[in-house]
């Protein structure tokens, strides 16, 4: 179902809603709207009580909601806050105290390479490190 519209009148009006009812409005209240059938007006006292504003940004479906929480962890999609946390503690890996942040595209490219070689992601991580390793330790 898509997301309901509001908008805050500017003057006083009689307004047809979908219902086939007719209602006076005035400046300050709420028409509430889904795409151009006006479903009700709302008073502006009564406004932040019932319903919930969305000035800008991502609104998710619940089932995108279902998918993202299979990889980001269960709840991370209550708000943006926690769905960013989730987000960022899948984008890098941490070597004692040094974190090191990867872009999505260097992410991508870590799985085609631990895909192509036969290994899991967190074993292709693995043998990163060993190289790391190998270039700081020298082996005598």
């Amino acid at each position: 179902m898509p997301a309901l519209t509001a908008r805050q009148l500017d003057r006083d009006m009689e307004l047809g809603l979908a219902s086939g009812s007719s209602v006076k409005a005035r400046v300050g209240d709420w028409i509430i709207a889904n795409g151009s059938l006006a479903i009700e007006v709302c008073p502006n006292k009564e406004f932040e009580h019932r319903f919930e504003a969305y000035d800008q940004g991502l609104v998710l479906p619940k089932a995108t909601c279902t998918l993202l929480e299979e990889i980001t962890g269960i709840g991370t999609t209550k708000d943006a806050g926690t769905l960013l946390k989730g987000v960022q503690r899948l984008a890098h890996i941490v070597i004692g105290d040094i974190r090191i942040d990867f872009t999505p595209g260097q992410l991508e490219e870590i799985a085609h390479r631990a895909m192509k070689r036969g290994f899991t992601v967190e074993q292709e991580i693995a043998r990163i490190v060993e190289r790391i390793k190998d270039e700081i330790f020298y082996k005598s």
